[in-house]
């Protein structure tokens, strides 16, 4: 009778190895459920992150450009590659002229910075000059919108001190 009662169990086991038809569309119903909810949260994350490096690189040259000014003891500048778009992106360096325009041929470039494609400047200052004191001349406000503006993604305001220092805030789009 122990005999029958293993063969028995070994039986109903043998059927049971897989998913029914139902567990299966339940599985699938509630993976296309997550899938649905987290792909649109995952691009609002990419996007946002995109926002944030592309902000942290204009507070880096800012900051470097402060920081240059006051160990090389000479003004530096930090303006827009091309005319004033800064979305063709920026560059550091020293107008050796005193011109006031920056940046020419001859004029030493510190490091200059790739174009941005998730901003747009809603209002920036035509550059940015930090004396030897590490002060500025004037000044500065760059306002960012980001192309894909919600609620995790926000405008943010880049100021910059007459005692030189960078302060970002954010606001609603």
């Amino acid at each position: 009778s122990e005999a029958k009662l293993h063969a028995r169990t070994e039986m109903k086991n043998k059927y049971r190895n897989g998913f029914t038809l139902l567990e299966l569309m339940i599985v699938m119903a509630i993976a296309t459920i997550v899938v649905g909810v987290g792909i649109p949260n995952f691009t609002s994350l990419l996007r946002a992150n995109d926002t944030v490096a592309e902000v942290n690189n204009l507070a880096s040259a800012l900051n470097l450009a402060r920081s240059e000014a006051v160990g090389r003891g000479v003004e530096v500048t930090i303006a827009p590659l091309s005319g004033t778009d800064w979305s063709t992106g920026w560059v550091v360096g020293i107008d050796t002229d005193g011109d006031n325009v920056f940046p020419e041929s001859g004029e030493p470039i510190l490091r200059s910075f790739e174009a941005v494609d998730s901003l747009t400047f809603t209002a920036a200052p035509a550059r940015v000059e930090f004396k030897p004191t590490g002060e500025v001349t004037n000044l500065a406000t760059f306002s960012l919108l980001p192309n894909a503006c919600d609620y995790s993604n926000r405008r943010r305001t880049l100021s910059v001190a007459m005692a030189g220092y960078v302060d970002l805030t954010r606001q609603t789009c």
